[in-house]
């Protein structure tokens, strides 16, 4: 009989697999050829390099086809349920088409479909059954779900009962053969009864020899078969009982041995036994007998067991009450006792039978289940690296600011997607976390302010981390109660009122409009004398309890052309000033121009602020940077039509750029493929304004 050994192991990620359960074969023109010989469909392209299927797996020790004559693969019916699906879920039905079975999907509604897209096929080579093969090809992923293993350690394979081999060899076969009592004389006991089966083809009879037993016993063979006429047999024409008690039933230990009738101790393996079969049948109410047998071969008890057999009423028999061995015996010994009424129950034997060997060999085709050993393994993702860029794993604390990389990863047979699953919180209720675009995308949010903050994508070949504000220090008044307040002075140095910092004013008397992408050094001019400086007094700056105006025109307000620079005092970024406009002498509108620059000099931003309505009430300017930047220095030009027009500047307040602490952020990303399994890999970025 063939052997099955081990498992055929299929490995679906791309490319031959070489780990040492795995029997993937490389599909080249010789293997495309042979699977093509057998009639295997849809191979003769070879492997997709894109998708890695077809993909086939042999394993050359599978089989040990040692005395097999014929072999043949077979499944229950056409459109068996195979227990396996697509990676899509997709149900895969069985179909034996020309010895080969194939998986094929099923259609729209589910049902088993006969033209359904091929998933696998399992094939035999039997051309040569010295050398006989089992081919297990795979189409496309299937579905893996095993949510504790992934890759290598995520198995499938087939119930068992859904894919077998058929093994045929030629074999001396046992088969119980119906004695015929009916031909030796009734009525009359006998030492010993010999009895020809009932087949004229057949030339086997059973001896059989009645025993008395003393009770329980180890060996049977130890029990006397000749002791007198106690233990003769009494046959009728359908069995037999022992006369030791009533001589037409097996009374309380009674019993006998059979063998082969030309069986002799010289015969060693001939002339043996399979096993016995009789119908029992109550006599006078007894309800159930106790069987013990022995099977002996070669003088050794090889197998032993004891039955109780409950009894149908009346004249009904318990049917085949069987003995059966693994191996032909020479003799089987056969005991029955009662546990009650001992002395009056009894039972009647009939329609024996015995299991003799064929007289030659016959063909004998054994069904041994091979999908329990065809074995697809999952083709899990691999997530091996993210690669930064030129400052790796670093962003400006700014807006605009970003940060990028690439991954290192393979999708597996099943195809994949990077998502995030981790991220850093960095905010509870007051900044959410909003993940969306099915978790490709991250983004942070400020609730109060209904800003977005921070975002990160990711694709599957890299990710994305955008600044999408900049930090900024608290917004503080400033203390103008704080400046001595009447006299005119060069230069104002305003402390805010929670004292994080200070606002120094120096005003400026324009004679031109500077252009809109004038250099710092352009308003010198307008600070120098004859305009201003040091040494003019017209461009002083007169404060008061809650701002301040330019002497140059009315001293406690701001006229035509003046205005004022302004920066820190201890050299800090300004994130914005901010002042409320009143308008003086009936006007209605002006204009503020500013100019805004950098450390270096380098303008910012340039705005035009139109404030009208000043009649109905004072109007609010801030001046900052459309982009957000914090700026170093800004210069500020009043237009205010009129002669005798002027508007006071008052109820200051500023947000002065302290040191933003640097935020890190922490994230977990899972290529995850479309079982299920993923492989991770941990994102950290730092945040800090020294990236800027």
């Amino acid at each position: 009989m063939a052997t099955i050994n081990g498992n055929l192991v299929l490995d679906e990620q791309i490319g031959v697999q070489t780990v040492t359960n795995d029997n993937d074969k490389e599909l080249d023109a010789t293997l495309i050829n042979t699977l093509t010989t057998l009639g295997v469909a849809d191979i003769s392209g070879g492997t997709d390099a894109t998708t890695g299927f077809p993909q086939v797996a042999v394993n050359d020790a599978l089989l040990d086809t040692t005395g097999v004559t014929d072999l043949a693969l077979s499944i229950p019916d056409d459109g068996t349920a195979s227990g396996l699906s697509t990676v899509d879920g997709v149900a895969i039905f069985l179909y034996n088409e020309g010895g080969i079975i194939y998986g094929r999907e099923a259609d729209a509604n589910g049902d088993a479909d006969p033209n359904g897209d091929l998933a696998f096929a399992v094939a035999l080579d039997e051309s040569d059954l010295s050398s006989a093969q089992i081919y297990l090809i795979q189409y496309e992923p299937l579905g893996h779900s095993d949510p504790l293993n992934v890759d290598d350690d995520d198995i499938l394979s087939f119930a068992d009962g859904k894919i077998t081999l058929d093994v045929s060899t030629t074999e001396i076969v046992t088969t119980f053969q119906t004695l015929d009592f009916a031909s030796i004389p009734s009525g009359s006991p006998q030492e010993t009864l010999t009895v020809a089966t009932t087949d004229p083809t057949d030339n086997h009879s059973a001896k059989f020899d009645g025993l008395i037993f003393p009770g329980t016993v180890a060996d049977p063979t130890t029990v006397p078969t000749n002791p007198g006429t106690n233990d003769d047999l009494n046959p009728d024409a359908i069995g037999f009982g022992v006369k030791g008690g009533q001589a037409s039933q097996m009374n309380q230990n009674e019993g006998f041995l059979v063998q082969d009738a030309a069986w002799t101790s010289a015969d060693q393996d001939a002339n043996e036994i399979g096993g016995i079969r009789f119908d029992i049948q109550a006599v006078g109410g007894v309800k159930k007998v106790n069987i013990e047998w022995w099977a002996v071969d070669n003088g050794v008890v090889v197998a032993t067991d004891t039955d109780t057999v409950n009894l149908p009423s009346g004249s009904a028999v318990f049917e085949n009450y069987t003995i059966e061995t693994a191996d032909s015996v020479d003799q089987i010994y056969v005991r029955f006792y009662y546990d009650t009424k001992v002395s009056t129950s009894g039972v009647r034997v009939e329609n024996l039978e015995v299991a003799f060997p064929s007289s030659s060999e016959v063909t004998v085709v054994n069904h041994e289940d091979l999908g329990t050993h065809l074995v697809f393994e999952d083709a899990g993702p691999t997530f091996t690296d993210i690669t930064g860029d030129t400052l790796p794993f670093q962003v400006g604390l700014a807006a605009g600011q970003q940060d990028t990389g690439t991954f290192d990863l393979t999708a597996g047979a099943d195809g994949s997607h990077v998502i995030i699953t981790e991220y850093t919180d960095l905010g509870g209720d007051d900044i959410t976390e909003i993940l969306t675009n099915d978790g490709t995308t991250l983004t942070y949010h400020d609730v109060a302010t209904d800003t977005d903050l921070y975002q990160l994508n990711v694709t599957d070949t890299g990710y994305t981390f955008d600044v999408l504000f900049t930090p900024h220090g608290e917004q503080s008044d400033l203390n103008f109660n704080a400046v001595k307040s009447g006299g005119p002075q060069e230069t104002l140095t305003v402390p805010t009122v929670d004292n994080t910092g200070s606002i120094v004013f120096d005003g400026l008397i324009f004679n031109t409009h500077p252009a809109a992408d004038a250099t710092k050094d352009a308003f010198t001019p307008f600070n120098t004398a004859p305009l201003g400086g040091p040494t003019v007094a017209a461009d002083d700056l007169n404060p008061d309890a809650v701002g301040f105006g330019v002497k140059g025109g009315q001293a406690s307000q701001i006229n035509n052309n003046e205005g004022f620079t302004f920066h820190t005092a201890d050299g800090s970024d300004i994130n914005n000033l901010t002042f409320a406009v009143a308008g003086i002498g009936n006007i209605n509108a002006i204009t503020v121009e500013s100019w805004l620059y950098d450390n270096a000099g380098n303008l910012i931003d340039h705005n035009i602020d139109n404030v009208t309505g000043l009649r109905s009430g004072n109007q609010t300017v801030t001046i900052n940077d459309d982009g957000g930047q914090a700026f170093d220095t800004a210069y500020v030009q009043f237009t205010v039509p009129g002669a005798n027009s002027g508007v006071r500047i008052l109820d200051f307040s500023t947000s002065i750029e302290g040191p933003v602490p640097d935020q890190q952020f922490d994230f977990t990303l899972a290529n995850t493929d479309l079982d299920g399994d993923a492989a991770t890999q941990d994102l950290s970025i730092l945040a800090s304004q020294d990236f800027i």
